[in-house]
């Protein structure tokens, strides 16, 4: 069993319940920053995204799914890491795991909305890891 750091936890997409998002969104683009202090080779290190979503209303086949994407430039994005496609209203919790996609230099966390009207949607994505890292904006 891996240790999973809290400590070291980041967010990389926050839509507060004051604010929800109705379109699809995009959170900041970071970029990850192994520490070398920790003994840990880049290769070996781990990384996980706990996520909670709180879907409410839509019509016409109403979705929404948290996707981990990543970039080797931070300019182009590719989805490395969809969580669960959800089509009902709820609160859901989810950790997103990106098992054997390769987790790019950049990386940044997006809400996709479906539907005839989209959903409302609030939502957390924060990034923890097996050893220290650092994300930075440049």
């Amino acid at each position: 069993m891996k240790a999973y750091l809290n400590r070291f936890a980041q967010q990389l997409l926050a839509i507060l319940v004051s604010a929800p998002a109705t379109v699809t969104t995009v959170g900041k683009s970071l970029r990850i920053l192994p520490d070398q202090t920790d003994n840990q080779t880049d290769a070996s290190q781990d990384y996980r995204f706990p996520s909670t979503m709180n879907f409410v209303g839509g019509s016409g086949s109403p979705t929404a799914v948290l996707v981990i994407q990543g970039s080797v430039d931070g300019v182009t994005w590719f989805d490395v890491a969809p969580g669960t496609n959800r089509t009902a209203p709820g609160v859901y919790q989810e950790i997103i795991d990106v098992p054997a996609a390769p987790l790019m230099p950049w990386i940044r966390a997006k809400l996709q909305l479906g539907g005839t009207t989209p959903p409302t949607v609030d939502a957390i994505v924060e990034i923890i890891s097996t050893g220290a890292f650092q994300l930075s904006p440049t």
